[in-house]
């Protein structure tokens, strides 16, 4: 996307967001890395266990993924909320030009900026309830996937709060626009 040169408290919102919108992606994308490495790699090797051991394979093999996977798929949500690959409103954009669009954008944003706080409110709640819960081969708190929600949800907030930032200061044209390979149709 091609950028007027901004000056002033604009151009210095708009590099704020576009800083922290590069800090969100940079750990996103290292979560969803290392994550997804680690699921594979524990998947392998539990299969290896499963012949070598007399155990059958490592007990921890069922649990560590199903906890781990939560955060492997919230960090890929925000990547994808952050390339703009989470709604497809292109239609109704067109017909109500370009002032028309940044509105229905800036309400969409808030929209869902306001239902992520309250959702992640009451997930909160819910993870304080299941804290005592504890898996039964690692001990992990029931309540860990909530909390992973929870920040997923937060980072989500993060990026749509930037995206709305620059919508405002620079039209609808500063929404993301994922790359063809990243579209569904």
């Amino acid at each position: 996307m091609d950028r007027q040169p901004e000056t002033g408290w604009r151009a210095s919102a708009i590099a704020l967001a576009d800083g922290v919108d590069r800090l969100v992606a940079r750990f996103c994308e290292i979560v969803v890395i290392a994550v997804g490495s680690a699921l594979l790699a524990m998947l392998a090797a539990n299969v290896g266990a499963r012949y070598a051991l007399d155990s059958g394979g490592f007990r921890f093999a069922q649990e560590l993924p199903e906890r781990l996977f939560p955060v492997f798929i919230m960090a890929g949500v925000v990547l994808g909320v952050q390339k703009g690959g989470h709604m497809a409103v292109e239609t109704v954009l067109a017909m109500l030009g370009r002032q028309g669009a940044r509105i229905m954008l800036l309400v969409g944003h808030a929209i869902v900026i306001g239902s992520y706080i309250l959702l992640s409110k009451d997930i909160l709640l819910l993870a304080e309830m299941l804290w005592i819960d504890r898996s039964p081969v690692m001990g992990i708190p029931a309540s860990y996937g909530y909390y992973t929600l929870a920040i997923g949800l937060a980072l989500i907030i993060v990026v749509t709060t930037t995206q709305a930032v620059r919508v405002a200061l620079l039209g609808p044209e500063a929404m993301p626009v994922p790359a063809p390979e990243e579209q569904v149709a």
